[in-house]
């Protein structure tokens, strides 16, 4: 028998369809990190990091016994950049965070000026 993927360990532990004996390929960081992302396991998360230094098959009752059935997907979505972030970060030598305050002052017209400045020529 092949060894689990940890995820299947998440899986059984969200659809309580088995109480798995075998816990040779549990990640207990993967399965903190995993349920954290969720409003309704977070706390549970929170207290496994607390007490990492339970044993695995420690944590996986915890786990187990601990969360309610539930259908638990996706990780939260990334941001999406502003199309000229990059471009701000070059021109002023920003770091991501300045080129985001930056772009919120810029006007249309300052944006297409520092394009025009950074325009190398060529194809791209």
């Amino acid at each position: 028998m092949s060894k689990k993927s940890p995820f299947d360990y998440v899986k059984n532990i969200n659809t309580k369809a088995q109480y798995d004996e075998d816990l040779s390929g549990y990640v207990p960081f993967l399965t903190n990190r995993t349920l954290a992302m969720h409003m309704d396991t977070i706390m549970f998360a929170e207290q496994m990091n607390q007490y990492h230094s339970l044993s695995p098959q420690l944590q996986y009752d915890f786990y187990y016994y601990g969360v309610r059935k539930g259908r638990r997907f996706g990780f939260p979505k990334k941001v999406e950049d502003h199309p000229q972030l990059e471009m701000v970060m070059n021109y002023f030598s920003y770091s991501r965070i300045k080129a985001e305050q930056a772009l919120e002052i810029l006007s249309e017209s300052d944006l297409m000026e520092i394009r025009k400045t950074l325009d190398k020529g060529g194809n791209t």
